[in-house]
């Protein structure tokens, strides 16, 4: 278990004892594709940190249509730290299996109180977090769909881009047409008509269900 803990960011130059006492307290467990880790309002008791695979923080907008705000990698934080009982405002989906370490929120805050390298830690995976929702709410006002959907692509070529020659593979399975719709709060249509523009501006391309994009390209064309 230590080994493990010590692979997820929040818990890295922390005190030898801190970790021990999070073995001790922590439980692994696994969630399949899909499987629902938290919803919407649920009252949380825990926290959960991503051993391995990917989760989606996700809302639920009126239409009871999803958005997806995050796409989660090994060794995140998933979920804040909720003091006050307060239920959470989002959603966690297993995007595809992944393996999770939780613990009691009130044990955790007690393990913090003796190790500020660990609430810095936490503080700082809180402080990127905000960054990425700045940016999206940056770009999700008085912008075109397919500037938004060259800044959403641009950004997950930073976590899951591999070079393939002039064009970098977004290397990430399970990334549709309607999961970059959720993830832009977007109808699929309007999803398709994006990517149309985008490929004719030879700054995408689509080949056997895998995206292909130019990163330099799409940064010049969602920032023009």
């Amino acid at each position: 278990m230590i080994i493990i803990l010590k692979n997820i960011d929040a818990f890295k130059n922390i005190k030898t004892s801190t970790i021990e006492e999070l073995a001790k307290k922590g439980s692994v467990f696994k969630l399949e594709k899909k499987e629902v880790l938290f919803h919407e309002g649920d009252l949380v008791e825990n926290v959960y940190f991503l051993i391995s695979g990917k989760v989606s923080i996700y809302k639920m907008n009126e239409f009871g249509e999803r958005k997806i705000i995050f796409i989660l990698n090994q060794g995140d934080m998933i979920n804040e730290i909720l003091i006050k009982n307060s239920t959470t405002a989002v959603a966690c989906e297993a995007f595809e299996k992944a393996t999770i370490v939780k613990f009691n929120t009130k044990e955790f805050i007690d393990i913090m109180e003796k190790d500020f390298s660990l609430v810095k830690n936490i503080l700082d995976s809180l402080e990127k977090r905000n960054r990425r929702l700045y940016r999206q709410l940056k770009n999700s006002t008085y912008i075109k769909i397919e500037k938004k959907l060259a800044a959403k692509l641009y950004r997950l070529n930073r976590e899951f881009g591999v070079d393939k020659g002039e064009w970098r593979l977004l290397d990430v399975k399970g990334i549709t047409m309607t999961y970059l719709a959720d993830m832009l709060g977007c109808k699929r249509e309007t999803l398709s008509r994006a990517m149309k523009i985008l490929q004719n501006e030879n700054l995408v391309k689509l080949e056997n269900k895998k995206i292909y994009i130019k990163p330099d390209e799409l940064s010049s064309f969602f920032k023009s």
